[in-house]
């Protein structure tokens, strides 16, 4: 029998649905690995849907995809919590080695050049040659798309390739069924999901983008497809009032950025105290992600370390008390026991009584502390940084980030008092969600 003959319109439907896949695939061994049972069940529905899409497109295509998709096949692997967090002492980079190896051992099908192997090496601490771009940011545009140039507000300089523009897709009616997504927007992944799709050029990796430069990409997509106007509502500061107001988002700028990146597309800092040579990156979209997670496990122990504390408040209470009846104490015994049992699990994944936020994202921002790159040595460098070469450091990185300025001065209404005052726009994975029900 012979092929059935596509149309170019087919066939790049088909090659959006096999990335939709594909990112679906990622995001459900994510969900798999966090124990997301109900997740999980939900996107390998979508995937199943991609698939049943496909074959209304192409039958001989689907049997390919659904081989490469894990539909109820693969089997979560328990990890111990207690073996990644256990340790205070543990570096940020271990923990995301060990649960990049675990994440490894789930991905029997897609196992992509591109992922980032933390403390593995040097070498992929960094994006690759190819994962922003080869020597030139279009070499894979298909010409039947409608894009426009984005300038990144990085202007290259975070990246080994330099590539300093984009080309970016208009959203498109197919691509609303992302932004309606409620599973995308509990997982974080919807302004993944849009990259991906819109992003034309198939040599980069949306996850290795500075958040800055995604940013921008973001805010172009929003504007461009839904207006400028962006609605709003922010407290007034004098007045502790809620007020509605609209931003105009053709009128947010990239930051100036005047910092020069070296080969690798790290930056240089010289400490104040010591005066030693720090070379620095800026974060990935995933590499913020991954520093999100760890906070919220470490935080596991802070909770403890709290229910502790007030348990054994309500003990002691409890005991020098004359006016509760036995009734109400033998409740709160029962509680007491629920709050212990509580303190225990959380133990189970960290015991530590504080989170290491700050030494964290150091660890994985440092890169080298006077030419010397070894992650142990970072490590112990940064635990015993004068507190004002550690503040100094943070303060140039944040001062200097690449990415759109999103500070914004909000009229207030005459009922109110006129006038107004400056604040800052929230921009996160929710700028889609007013234009939702639209």
């Amino acid at each position: 029998m012979a092929k059935k003959k596509l149309t170019e319109e087919q066939e790049q439907e088909i090659k959006m649905l096999l990335a939709n896949n594909e990112m679906l695939e990622k995001s459900k061994k994510e969900a798999a690995d966090r124990g997301n049972k109900v997740s999980v069940q939900q996107i390998e529905r979508a995937q199943q849907e991609v698939i049943d899409h496909i074959k209304t497109l192409n039958a001989e295509a689907a049997p390919t995809v659904a081989k490469t998709t894990s539909l109820a096949t693969n089997k979560k692997k328990e990890i111990k919590q207690e073996s990644l967090f256990g340790d205070t002492d543990m570096s940020i980079f271990d923990i995301l080695q060990e649960t990049e190896k675990s994440n490894k051992e789930l991905e029997e099908v897609s196992k992509a050049a591109d992922d980032i192997e933390l403390a593995e090496s040097n070498d992929n601490l960094i994006p690759s040659e190819t994962t922003i771009a080869s020597d030139t940011a279009f070499n894979n545009v298909d010409s039947n798309l409608q894009y426009d140039v984005i300038q990144l507000p990085s202007n290259g300089e975070c990246y080994r390739s330099k590539v300093d523009r984009v080309p970016v897709a208009y959203l498109t009616a197919y691509d609303e069924n992302i932004i309606t997504s409620p599973n995308l927007y509990k997982d974080g992944l919807v302004i993944d999901y849009l990259l991906k799709n819109k992003i034309v050029n198939s040599d980069i990796n949306v996850e290795d983008l500075v958040s800055g430069d995604a940013d921008a990409i973001t805010l172009f997509l929003r504007a461009t497809s839904y207006g400028p106007d962006f609605p709003i509502v922010v407290n007034d500061p004098d007045t502790g009032e809620q007020i509605e107001t609209t931003v105009d988002l053709s009128k947010l700028k990239p930051k100036d950025f005047a910092l020069k990146g070296d080969e690798n597309g790290w930056f240089d800092f010289v400490t104040p105290i010591r005066k030693d040579t720090i070379k620095f990156r800026y974060l990935t979209r995933k590499q913020e992600r991954q520093l999100k997670q760890v906070t919220e496990l470490e935080g596991y122990g802070t909770k403890a370390a709290m229910l502790d504390r007030e348990r054994e408040t309500l003990t002691a209470a409890l005991m020098n008390d004359k006016y509760i009846s036995e009734n109400d104490k033998k409740t709160i015994r029962m509680a007491i026991k629920t709050m212990e049992n509580w303190s225990k699990k959380l133990k189970e994944a960290n015991n530590s009584e504080f989170t290491r936020i700050m030494t964290n994202n150091m660890q994985l921002q440092i890169m080298a502390v006077n030419g010397n790159t070894d992650r142990e040595f970072i490590r112990k460098y940064i635990n015993q940084m004068p507190a004002r070469d550690s503040l100094m450091l943070r303060k140039y990185i944040n001062d200097n980030s690449p990415g759109i300025n999103f500070d914004i001065e909000v009229e207030r209404p005459e009922s109110l008092g006129g006038g107004s005052f400056k604040t800052f726009l929230n921009w996160d994975d929710t700028v889609f969600l007013n234009i939702s029900d639209v």
